[in-house]
């Protein structure tokens, strides 16, 4: 799960200006078709709308899973982790928490193309796992200690229960336009489960 992420998304050092700019132009070209076209998109389409010829795209990617991988660890830098800080910057612990797994699965079911796109490439627990984890482990660390969420909860577990909320969503396109909170009754029973009780059992080891 932890598995190295590949170094494609953001401008290698001591490229020229004008590669910078054919890259990043790359990127933008690959997350809109992506978009448009899900997983099996073309990567000609990516270079058509980057306005640079298909040798520069596979100069700089080696094929399409090196693109998907490059796109969704570019979104997971530039646009999740902010996200995910700014949720759980908030004062009270258990709210941290929670803000931070809402806004998780919001950014993320919000962007289920490229979600399904590196989910078939098996790409996405590489950019869960550095991109989510870290500011949620933290959360997650910061609401035991104040007795808020269960103890036996680990930052292990938190890729998953996130996946579940997801999974969700992406298993019924029309969930949120047919029901608007109906993904939100879903993720508040799995914050429930997170919640510190003197009632329910124990989780099973690891």
């Amino acid at each position: 799960m932890l598995s190295a992420m590949t170094d494609t998304a953001g401008p290698a050092p001591g490229l020229r200006a004008d590669a910078r700019r054919n890259q990043e132009r790359i990127l933008d070209a690959a997350r809109a078709v992506i978009t448009e076209q899900g997983p099996e998109f073309g990567v000609n389409d990516v270079a058509l709308r980057a306005g640079v010829g298909l040798r520069t795209v596979y100069r700089r990617f080696a094929g399409r899973e090196d693109l998907i991988s490059a796109v969704f660890e570019q979104y997971v830098t530039d646009e999740v982790q902010p996200i995910v800080e700014a949720a759980t910057a908030h004062p009270d612990p258990w709210r941290a928490l929670a803000n931070g797994l809402e806004a998780t699965v919001v950014t993320v079911a919000a962007n289920s193309a490229l979600l399904t796109a590196a989910r078939d490439t098996a790409l996405v627990t590489r950019a869960t796992a550095e991109g989510f984890v870290k500011p949620l482990s933290r959360a997650l660390q910061r609401a035991q200690a104040a007795g808020a969420a269960r103890p036996d909860l680990d930052s292990s577990d938190l890729p998953s229960l996130i996946a579940m909320v997801v999974a969700t969503m992406l298993a019924v396109p029309d969930l949120e336009t047919a029901q608007p909170a109906r993904w939100r009754r879903y993720l508040a029973l799995l914050l429930e489960g997170c919640r510190a009780s003197e009632v329910g059992g124990a989780l099973p080891l690891l």
